[in-house]
């Protein structure tokens, strides 16, 4: 581990290097598709009376910082456990997941109520010659913990780990902005075919300067860490740089070119390089819509004896509000990582889409779902061992929001893998309650 400590520094160091002298946002690995419940529009309509007073009633104060504890307790009865093909083991898992989120800045005036560091992460990908008014520094740092119990498997209990830190710097022209993630889970892999423990290390710094009122340059860099304890399974490095050029083209509309490169480093396999060039437009109607499509080419080179490879790159994320009480949302990715298994890379085409309702008296309903076509490339000679899976995923849940700080969930999750591999397939059903508090 020391040596791969230390080799996370110096890359992480050369990623810093990169982003001063080049410029993209195309997928990361680890980002989640948006589902309903991530949404959270920016309160543009409210006066600035009245967010102020909002700001006030919601935000705790300690030596100058913005303080929003929060916690979580569920339940939830799970009839396979270790997505199994055959014999499926089921039981019931208790999780309590207590965090704290920490906010210096002048943050609690613009977001009013608790802050998440999603919405300060959010608050730099808009222009600041056109939006003046945002936070024009800010810190965010949060800690999420979550205990996890197992009624009748008790040798699965464990400590997942979340923290993640998001940082903001902005000048008359320049945006500057550092994001760094670390999470520790135990969770069920589908290209392993079982329950793994991983590690994800993440970094990203973005800057963007606005050349005029209608142009933009963006310098990106990112480094990732997977890493899994069991040896058996590989895990890999990315360092990454993505470049934007940004116009603005009408009032609602921004278009730009970018192009990217990076370098893989898998534990097992040969080590991969790649670069894509594409284009990309955002649509944003305030408090209404925001929509963004990114979609290029990729030429990747590996290392191994495999041939180098041209191949699509996407992404799409869409926030429709309907009405003041229905959003909708839609989630669409290509990519391309290094399996958990040595000597193959796994290549994901998915969409994912969402609604969420809000009824009377607190209530509201939720569903989303997806699925993606996931495909494994050989990267050595000889035969492919020809796997395919198909993975479908649903999640519906009634929530009852108690008062502004509580909320009460009950849920249903599906979760199924079609693999040409048969050992691979499974079908997975959880139902639970969760009771959530936030400050």
């Amino acid at each position: 581990m020391k040596r791969r400590s230390t080799l996370y520094s110096g890359l992480l160091a050369l990623a810093v290097y990169l982003t001063a002298w080049c410029v993209c946002p195309i997928p990361a690995y680890g980002q989640g598709y948006l589902t309903p419940t991530d949404v959270v529009m920016p309160p543009e309509k409210a006066s600035q009376e009245s967010v102020d007073q909002s700001a006030a009633k919601a935000s705790l104060r300690f030596l100058g910082l913005d303080v929003f504890p929060h916690a979580a307790v569920t339940a939830m009865y799970d009839d396979n456990l270790f997505i199994s093909h055959t014999r499926p083991v089921s039981d019931l898992e208790w999780m309590l997941t207590p965090g704290l989120t920490l906010i210096k800045g002048d943050v609690s005036t613009y977001l009013p109520g608790s802050v998440t560091l999603v919405q300060l992460r959010d608050l730099l990908d808009y222009s600041l010659v056109d939006d003046s008014a945002r936070p024009q520094r800010f810190i965010g740092i949060d800690y999420t913990p979550s205990v996890n119990v197992f009624t009748e498997h008790g040798e699965n209990n464990n400590v997942d780990q979340f923290a993640g830190l998001s940082a903001g710097y902005a000048f008359s022209r320049l945006a500057v902005g550092l994001d760094q993630d670390y999470s520790h889970v135990d969770e069920k892999n589908n290209e392993a075919g079982t329950r793994l423990t991983r590690d994800l290390y993440e970094t990203r710094l973005r800057n963007r300067y606005e050349l005029t009122d209608r142009t933009s340059l963006e310098v990106n860099g990112k480094y990732s860490l997977l890493d899994y304890p069991d040896p058996r399974y590989q895990g890999f490095q990315e360092v990454r740089n993505e470049n934007w050029f940004n116009r603005q083209v009408g009032a609602k509309v921004n278009a730009g070119f970018g192009l990217a490169f990076g370098f893989v480093f898998p534990q097992v396999q040969s080590d991969q390089t790649y670069e894509q060039a594409a284009v990309r437009g955002v649509y944003r109607l305030s408090g209404k819509m925001d929509l963004r499509l990114t979609a290029g080419a990729e030429y990747r080179q590996y290392g191994s004896e495999r041939s180098d490879t041209v191949s699509p790159v996407f992404s799409l994320a869409a926030i429709y509000q309907l009405s003041e009480k229905t959003i909708f949302t839609l989630d669409g990715h290509r990519m391309d990582y290094p399996s958990p298994f040595g000597d193959y890379n796994y290549q994901t085409l998915g969409v994912y889409g969402g609604v969420r309702q809000e009824l009377v008296g607190g209530w509201s309903v939720s569903l989303s779902g997806g699925y993606d076509s996931i495909e494994y490339v050989y990267l050595l000679s000889g035969p492919n061992i020809g796997r395919s899976d198909g993975y479908f995923s649903l999640r519906a849940s009634v929530d009852y929001e108690m008062h502004r700080r509580m909320k009460a969930s009950i849920f249903y999750i599906r979760r199924q893998d079609d693999s040409t591999m048969n050992q691979y397939s499974y079908v997975d059903n959880m139902t639970g309650i969760q009771i959530g508090w936030r400050y």
